[in-house]
């Protein structure tokens, strides 16, 4: 092999080292943006997680953008570790460990009032801050659903509930296939995604209480239905 072949595969392998070495360590679920239209009246919960893909532990920070929400609603941000009672300016998370999750979820209440409100947090690896991502949230609150809307929303179904060892979650009409649980603090229970149209679920690592399951269709909309698992 001649000098000059060999310098190039040195400068390609020390390239491909560098990328590897500098590549994204986690992986946003579903999006980088969650849009949902809700109930005035209702508590609306929007969820984005955090995917450790790698064999380490990370740490991951996160810090508001901005934040246009109407007078009269409650807005509150919870990440792997605690749920703050307002949209705090920044928190660190728990350290995620491989495979496992952290997440920035924003509890909404628009207390009868309707509007819009768009939230934007921007979360990284502490080992690399200079890589981030913009995570937006956004809320529409109206008085009534419309048709497809409220079809949407109601599609899909669980049962039995209350639960008590196995239940069903059956998608409906949803096109879409991702899917995650969480306890009513923010804790993430599960990610999946539909491999069929009905998938059984085991309650056995769920203690009592109160989860949310949300389904996320191809356009980054959320539906959501509480559950209960009762031993």
């Amino acid at each position: 092999m001649n000098r000059t072949k060999y310098i190039a595969i040195a400068v390609a392998a020390i390239f491909a080292a560098t990328a590897v070495s500098f590549a994204q360590r986690y992986s946003i679920v579903p999006n980088d943006t969650i849009r949902i239209t809700g109930l005035m009246e209702d508590l609306q919960t929007l969820s984005i997680q955090q995917v450790n893909i790698s064999t380490d532990t990370i740490i991951l920070k996160w810090k508001k953008i901005s934040e246009s929400v109407p007078s009269k609603w409650e807005a509150s941000i919870c990440d792997n570790s605690f749920c703050n009672t307002s949209l705090v300016d920044s928190g660190t998370m728990t350290p995620v460990f491989p495979n496992e999750y952290g997440l920035l979820l924003l509890h909404i209440t628009p207390h009868v009032e309707f509007g819009t409100s768009i939230v934007r947090y921007e979360v990284w690896d502490n080992a690399k801050p200079s890589k981030r991502d913009t995570l937006t949230y956004i809320l529409t609150a109206v008085e009534t659903l419309g048709i497809v809307e409220a079809e949407n929303t109601n599609s899909f179904s669980i049962s039995p509930n209350p639960a008590n060892g196995n239940f069903s979650v059956n998608k409906g009409n949803q096109c879409g296939s991702a899917f995650s649980i969480a306890d009513i603090t923010g804790k993430i229970f599960l990610i999946g995604v539909f491999e069929e149209n009905t998938i059984s679920i085991s309650t056995e690592n769920y203690p009592n209480g109160v989860y949310i399951i949300s389904i996320f269709d191809k356009k980054n909309r959320q539906s959501t239905k509480k559950f209960i698992v009762q031993h």
